[in-house]
């Protein structure tokens, strides 16, 4: 028994000791996990501001020293503070103290507006709400105070940072006005240029025509009578510029009252003198240097242009025909030129603001996304403060919010399609909607995170939206999505909406909820195959945004948001979350690389040709878990394709029917057939399609086919006549030598039988010329092809504006909207026709883009 009673002590006290074993072993994996998540995620200490973010922004990204923890930030508050970071927003301190004196309230120091200089690094102004402005040389560790005046709009010099433009309110209201002035010392002293400015910009140097000291501006006569009321548009403003410091300026567009800038191209919206809700659009692809009117399909009565997009060689502008869209509007694309305009997509969905549901995805060539209205699906009921907003700002109103479907195209606008939806859901349960597809929030989404790329991210596009027939607005419905393949595919990574953000070329994927406060972060190496939940503080942030420097090389991210009524910022280190560095980016798809080759398929054609050209991105491959580094330069390797259907958009005056083919718009008249009034050498025939801008395929059956036929003018042109001399001097010579040699041989005579065969000769020329004088061919055959029978006079020479685009009667404009009831096409591919009337079609925010609609008028005292 006492054995027993041994054995029985010894087991409890080896139970007992496997207990404290067990538990140290616990505390002890517990420490090691805290200590590795501390190690490998640096949060910064949370520092509070007096307000919620409105602006931040990096300054020297792209300088010598523009290295992670080495970058300066500024953050401006709603309150009009302003803070700053040397260390890429670990550490903050107010700026507030370097701006104020001891005398002044904190009031007087609030900034309304953070301008940072693009010629100098350290150049930047803080413009003032009332009387001050403060002018920094060395990115904020000194300012000097400036007293002129309180400004309304600054700019800096593209080239020059000493050169700064300003506008300030001169005169007793109601005659105020603004006008321009000029500080060449940067802001230290100041002269008058020019009166009753409305918007002016500096030139770009490097432009044709443009100089350092060129200013353009909207400009009203000096004679002009007062304006009487608050009028949107005003025909005694025009468009000018002046190389010299306004010493003389000339006018470049009458009537030009607003004008936008998105290099290389310049907008100006003109307004008809006659019809003041009559607007036209000014374009000049050279920087400023030479500008034509724009030439839509359709002549509305336009109320204001948006320009959308004008990155890849080609202009998308949205345009407003009147009151019956203002919920939406029509987009069109031109081409190379910004000039010519054909209907890319109707019934885009936009606010009130003209703010429109349309992105370019960075990083992929021709691919954008776009939401449109679905007037098949009954409104939602508005709201009494939505219709309000709606009678007083002209957006929505009391027929209700219409619902909208997400469309995709891989062409640069020429073919629609919608999104393709995932087949599971981020919990692994089949999606069972039959006919559905995905739809994703767009800038107009308000709470819900936007579709955001970014262009250091090939192919990677994350959004919040929901699978079905429409977009829904319910906040229990919207998921987030990603795409790994430019907008191909698609899959549920997270019920939820989120807001979200890529780091190191695509390799780090961040996000946090914004529906509800939150105190951790998600986090994923392997774009969304997994997701690690890191909690960054203790409290609960409503979270705002995650950003991090413009490039999206960093692993280094700033997120902000708000806790009661502070503001919060703090950085999140993700550098030493890895230590092994992807390898093998010379061997790509071995078993020895971290790297793939991906090359984009276009859904509309066989084979992966996408805008005219196979490109292979090295990308890394998704399962793997290593960092590119702040330094890694991606790969891309091109080649040109054979042209088919797919490379060819519908030219000017066409646009696409129910069987994917161009044709003319109805009745706009058969311009730009004939030859020019000034026909030399050729001219061009239109096919009805052109190339898309951008495009590079080479050869083909459809570049044959397609491509616009040069014609020679008719009548003797420059090169008929010196070939007509060539072929005459021939003769002569021919002549000549003959006759030689028959009196050498002791021949005299001249009859026909001597001449037989300098006969057939000069027949034979006599066909030529008859080529050369009727402009290389006869008439009949020299328009063989063409849909319709074309006389040549001078009613197919293009005008000067859109006198070749008719004045719509009541049903066309009704067909230019896209409202007319005619049968849908039958394939899922949205057409650009009558036939789709009765079907209608269907990171972070991008910065917003400047509209031309009407200049402000001026604020009462």
């Amino acid at each position: 028994k006492t054995g027993v009673a041994i054995m029985k002590t010894s087991n409890r006290e080896t139970a007992a000791t496997r207990a404290v074993l067990a538990g140290v072993l616990l505390l002890l994996h517990l420490c090691c996990v805290q200590s590795w998540q501390e190690s490998a995620i640096l949060a910064s200490r949370p520092y509070l501001i007096d307000s919620q973010v409105v602006d931040i922004q990096w300054v020297n990204q792209t300088g010598p020293n523009a290295r992670p923890n080495g970058r300066v930030v500024f953050v401006r508050s709603a309150q009009g503070s302003v803070y700053r970071s040397m260390d890429d927003g670990k550490n903050w301190a107010s700026q507030r103290e370097q701006m104020m004196s001891d005398e002044e309230e904190a009031y007087q120091s609030r900034v309304q507006q953070m301008i940072f200089s693009k010629a100098h690094p350290h150049y930047a102004v803080m413009k003032g709400y009332g009387e001050h402005s403060w002018f920094t040389k060395d990115q904020g560790n000194t300012y000097l105070k400036r007293d002129f005046g309180n400004f309304v709009e600054i700019r800096l010099h593209p080239k020059n940072p000493e050169f700064v433009l300003a506008t300030k309110y001169e005169g007793g209201f109601p005659n105020r006005y603004l006008s321009l002035f000029l500080s060449t010392n940067f802001g230290e002293s100041w002269r008058k240029l020019v009166s009753s400015v409305y918007q002016f910009e500096w030139g770009d140097p490097e432009a044709p025509g443009v100089e350092e000291r060129s200013i353009f501006a909207c400009v009203r006569k000096e004679d002009a009578p007062a304006k009487t009321g608050f009028v949107d548009w005003d025909p005694n403003i025009d468009f000018v510029v002046s190389h010299d410091f306004f010493a003389t300026s000339s006018i470049l567009i009458p009537h030009g009252n607003r004008f936008a800038v998105h290099p290389p191209y310049w907008f100006v919206a003109a307004m008809n003198p006659v019809e003041e809700l009559e607007v036209k659009l000014w374009v000049s692809a050279d920087g400023g240097g030479d500008f034509k009117v724009a030439s839509f399909p359709y002549q509305l009565s336009e109320r204001s242009y948006r320009v959308l997009d004008s990155k890849e060689g080609s202009v998308f502008v949205q345009v407003a025909h009147g009151d019956r869209d203002r919920q939406f509007a029509n987009v069109y694309m031109s081409g190379p030129d910004g000039r010519r305009y054909s209907l890319s997509l109707r019934r885009v969905m936009k606010d009130f603001k003209g703010v429109s549901d349309f992105d370019r995805v960075n990083g992929a060539d021709g691919v954008y996304i776009a939401n449109v209205a679905d007037t098949e699906a009954a409104p939602e009921p508005t709201t009494f403060g939505a219709a309000l907003q709606g009678l007083i700002f002209g957006g929505g109103g009391d027929e209700g919010s219409l619902h909208s479907k997400s469309v995709i195209t891989f062409n640069k606008g020429a073919e629609w399609q919608p999104l393709k939806a995932p087949s599971r859901d981020s919990q692994g349960n089949r999606v069972e909607c039959e006919g559905c597809s995905l739809h994703i929030n767009g800038k107009t989404a308000g709470l819900f995170g936007p579709v955001y790329s970014s262009t250091a991210s090939t192919g990677l596009i994350l959004a919040t939206g929901n699978v079905g027939r429409n977009l829904r607005p319910r906040t229990d419905e919207i998921n987030t999505y990603f795409s790994r393949d430019a907008g191909r595919t698609w899959e549920e990574v997270r019920k939820g909406s989120y807001i979200y953000e890529f780091g190191d070329h695509g390799a780090l994927m961040v996000m946090a909820d914004n529906q509800q406060a939150t105190t951790d972060l998600l986090f994923s190496w392997n774009e969304g195959l997994n997701w690690t939940s890191f909690p960054f503080w203790k409290h609960h942030v409503e979270v705002e945004n995650i950003i991090t420097e413009p490039s999206g090389n960093s692993q280094i991210f700033i997120l902000y948001g708000r806790r009661n009524d502070k503001g919060v910022l703090i950085q999140l280190d993700f550098g030493t979350l890895h230590e092994r560095r992807c390898v093998g980016s010379n061997v790509p798809g071995s078993d020895i690389s971290d790297y793939e080759e991906w090359t984009p398929a276009d859904a509309l054609r066989d084979g992966s040709c996408v805008m005219g050209r196979k490109v292979t991105y090295l990308r890394r491959k998704r399962e793997v878990r290593c960092f590119n580094g702040f330094d890694y330069d991606r790969v891309e390797n091109r080649f040109n394709c054979p042209c088919t259907r797919n490379d060819y958009e519908c030219d000017f005056g066409y646009q696409l029917n129910d069987k994917n083919e161009c044709e003319r718009v109805p009745e706009m008249p058969l311009a730009g057939l004939g030859p020019p009034d000034q026909c030399q050498d050729f001219f061009t025939v239109p096919s009805g399609y052109r190339r898309v801008p951008g495009d590079t395929c080479s050869g083909g059956e459809a570049q044959e086919r397609l491509e616009p036929r040069r014609l020679g003018c008719p009548g003797m042109s420059r090169t008929a006549l010196l070939l007509l001399m060539v072929v005459l001097s021939l003769v002569a010579v021919f002549g000549v030598v003959t006759y030689m040699r028959r009196k050498h041989a002791g021949f005299s005579g001249w009859g026909p039988s001597s001449w037989a065969g300098a006969g057939d000769v000069l027949e034979g020329c006599r066909g030529l010329v008859e080529t050369l004088f009727s402009g290389g061919g006869g008439g009949a055959h020299r328009y063989h092809g063409l849909n319709s029978n074309v006389d040549l006079d001078d009613d197919f020479g293009l005008g000067d504006d859109d006198e070749e685009a008719p004045v719509l009667s009541e049903s066309l404009h009704e067909y230019a909207l896209g409202v007319l009831p005619v049968a849908s096409p039958a394939t899922d591919v949205i057409r650009l026709a009558p036939a789709e009337a009765e079907a209608p079609i269907g990171g972070l925010p991008s910065a917003p883009v400047p509209s031309l609609a009407p200049p402000p008028p001026p604020p009462r005292p």
